[in-house]
């Protein structure tokens, strides 16, 4: 009695716990949540970040709703979060004057996205192109663009630009004296390709450097204005690597997968973290889908397959490793913890000479019980087995495996690398 009390009032706590059956579902389900948003904040804080162009201000090199990418540590690490609006209002935070880690100083022509230094305003974050750099003197006269007193010739990239002169208020790199004319030291001047319709450095001024975002890579939509501002995509590096994609998908979809090793090994031909190439042996796979053109090769007794469990068991990997043992229409039996097909013992046949199979009611009834069910492989079926104690599920548990369940035959060890191997077909 004290017992069931015991157990009822563990069966509670379990209930009231965050791991206990009835949180389970949600626990996971607000973890895998979380995760995923940690994994998106690494990405966008130091590596890339997509944005979505709002105003025609850099036409035509942006038109209103291109998607760009911008590389987030071109100009360095930023603090996280420094230059965060409050979201639902226009107020902007920044608790740091300057970079966690410092990389390379931007340079004309670079097109950036930056936080803009001007308070309350709709919209703060901004794209535009540096024009001056720290130290420089801005002038601009008759549409060109003067630095230190010489005129400054476009880009061989930039479309024809022609910047405006007299346009409101604007003062910087439009008035003589040296604080509307002269960068300073950690700052850049920033101006949009569309001049006659771009509120920028001429309005707000010098931009310090670290309220630079990054520096923009390439417009990724609308496809039809695709375009890389670095040149990357035409080195080898974007070749090679779309090249090793290629070869991947087509291996992956036509040729076979890898999978990892895991518990205890494979009696002694895989070990635990080994991976292994499995080829696909059952006709060419249909991309997508389980259908298969044509039937492939038969199996061998002792080969190395990669199966489908079925989808009513319990706490089994959708996936598992396992070695043949019975074919089509033998009688397969364990018998004193020993292999036998067709009343006969399996020898010298590693492993299956090697191990020692258990056979009772703990490990299930296939090959174990003695009724011809359980013992009669059927037609298009394989009976597979996967370690010597039954602590990782085959066909004593499962049953027989049938020949659409089967992925393909392990052909090699790639990893680690000092282990590679030819799987030896027993």
């Amino acid at each position: 009695m004290a017992n069931n009390n015991k157990t009822n009032e563990r069966s509670q706590e379990d209930q009231r716990e965050p791991g206990g059956s009835p949180y389970r579902a949600v626990f996971e389900w607000v973890k895998s949540i979380g995760v995923a948003i940690l994994l998106a904040m690494l990405i966008r804080w130091p590596v890339a970040e997509p944005f979505k162009i709002p105003s025609g201000s850099m036409e035509p090199t942006f038109v209103a709703g291109d998607r760009i990418f911008v590389n987030k540590h071109a100009y360095g690490i930023r603090f996280p979060f420094n230059g965060f609006r409050i979201p639902f209002t226009r107020k902007t935070i920044w608790y740091a004057d300057g970079w966690l880690w410092k990389g390379a100083s931007p340079e004309r022509w670079d097109i950036v996205v930056f936080k803009s230094n001007e308070v309350a305003v709709e919209h703060d974050t901004l794209v535009k192109r540096v024009v001056g750099l720290p130290g420089e003197t801005i002038a601009i006269r008759s549409g060109k663009l003067y630095v230190n007193g010489e005129v400054i010739a476009l880009d061989e990239d930039m479309p024809e630009v022609r910047y405006t002169q007299a346009m409101n208020s604007y003062r910087f790199g439009l008035a003589d004296d040296e604080f509307h004319s002269v960068v300073p030291e950690g700052h850049v001047f920033l101006m949009g390709d569309n001049s006659a319709h771009s509120r920028d450095g001429r309005w707000f001024g010098w931009m310090p450097e670290y309220h630079l975002l990054g520096q923009v890579t390439s417009i990724w939509y609308p496809y039809s204005r695709w375009r890389d501002f670095t040149g990357f995509t035409g080195s080898w590096w974007w070749i090679g690597g779309f090249a090793l994609l290629g070869l991947y998908t087509l291996t992956r979809l036509f040729l076979g997968r890898s999978i990892g090793v895991s518990g205890e090994g494979l009696l002694g031909l895989l070990q635990r973290g080994e991976h292994v190439f499995i080829r696909f042996a059952f006709g060419l796979p249909v991309p997508f889908t389980r259908q298969r053109i044509g039937r492939g090769r038969g199996l061998k007794r002792g080969e190395i397959i990669l199966y489908r469990t079925p989808r009513e068991a319990e706490d089994v990997p959708e996936l598992l490793l396992g070695i043949v043992a019975g074919l089509p229409g033998e009688r397969v039996t364990l018998e004193d913890g020993k292999l036998h097909v067709d009343g006969n013992r399996i020898v010298d046949a590693h492993p299956f000479d090697e191990a020692v199979f258990a056979a009772d009611g703990r490990t299930g009834k296939w090959g174990v019980s003695k009724k011809k069910e359980y013992t009669q492989v059927p037609e298009d079926h394989f009976y597979v087995l996967t370690s010597g104690n039954g602590s990782l599920a085959d066909s004593r548990v499962l049953g027989w495996v049938p020949r659409d369940r089967v992925v393909g035959a392990a052909d090699w060890v790639w990893w680690p690398l000092r282990r590679g191997r030819r799987v030896v077909k027993h």
